[in-house]
């Protein structure tokens, strides 16, 4: 089997959510702000910096869905459900994750059926400098289609069964911590980490709020950049770019607008469901 080519490396870290707390005018204007220092400080150690964030790209609900007593994560996998809070339209994404490459990419993720699915092979970087590996294949859900056994995973994705300890197809899952996330996604920003070829890191602010919830402060915000490139064809001078930048995001200029003691999107909802409330 050919080796699976990263084709996309995407830096991640999470923000305080006091400072985004307020309705969607001010999570806009808090992410202009944020952008805005970002890009001051960032600007001496890549190419060029562009645009805004303050577009709305994405309004969704998210879910995650287990066992009860989480079989999927403990063996590396993570099972989401999206849908489009305009279109209803829903997707599933199943996804391993593991800090070693070898062992991620001996998990190619096959859907149900022949031209069914997007997969991707990538490499996530979170704080301080911490690199998880992933296999995803992603695929459209009809709005009946049900996810409340392990054979419904199973069904969707053939492969995954043979891969898991004690598989039960009839075991049910549920949504982890009863949470279901409202996520808005801002883009519209981007920096320059290499000249030939010309290599742009994307930006992204992604809030995530209880959906169950009238509170108008998120549950979590994520910034991340990424870039990628079809042949894993990445160069040192953009990496060193990539990584300068993600250091001084790090660092005491940016120390009010990062978490100090962060949890990641998948580690809030698991936590939820460690909670006696929920």
């Amino acid at each position: 089997m050919a080796k699976p080519k990263v084709i996309s490396r995407e830096y991640k870290i999470m923000l305080r959510t006091a400072r985004f707390r307020g309705d969607e005018e001010h999570l806009r204007r808090a992410a202009r702000e944020f952008w805005q220092d970002l890009r001051r400080v960032i600007a001496p150690v890549v190419i060029d910096t562009d645009g805004d964030l303050d577009d709305i790209q994405k309004a969704r609900f998210i879910r995650f869905h287990d066992t009860a007593g989480h079989l999927l994560h403990k063996n590396g996998y993570i099972l989401r459900e999206r849908w489009d809070e305009s279109s209803g339209d829903r997707e599933v994404t199943l996804k391993f994750r593991h800090l070693d490459r070898y062992l991620a990419q001996e998990r190619g993720i096959a859907s149900g059926g022949a031209g069914h699915g997007t997969t991707k092979f990538e490499e996530d970087i979170k704080s301080p400098f911490q690199i998880l590996y992933s296999f995803s294949t992603k695929q459209k859900i009809s709005a009946t289609e049900t996810l409340n056994r392990m054979n419904d995973p199973g069904r969707l994705y053939p492969t995954l069964p043979k891969k898991l300890d004690q598989y039960d197809k009839e075991e049910p899952i549920r949504p982890i911590g009863n949470f279901t996330a409202r996520e808005v996604v801002i883009a519209g920003a981007d920096f320059q980490v290499d000249e030939k070829p010309k290599v742009e890191a994307e930006c992204a602010l992604i809030a995530w709020y209880d959906a169950q919830s009238s509170v108008r402060q998120p549950a979590a915000v994520e910034f991340s950049f990424r870039y990628g490139d079809e042949r894993e064809n990445y160069s040192g001078d953009g990496a060193k770019r990539a990584y300068a930048a993600f250091s001084i995001l790090q660092g005491k200029k940016l120390s009010n607008w990062v978490d100090p003691a962060p949890k990641t999107k998948t580690a809030y909802v698991y936590g939820l469901a460690q909670s006696p409330s929920r």
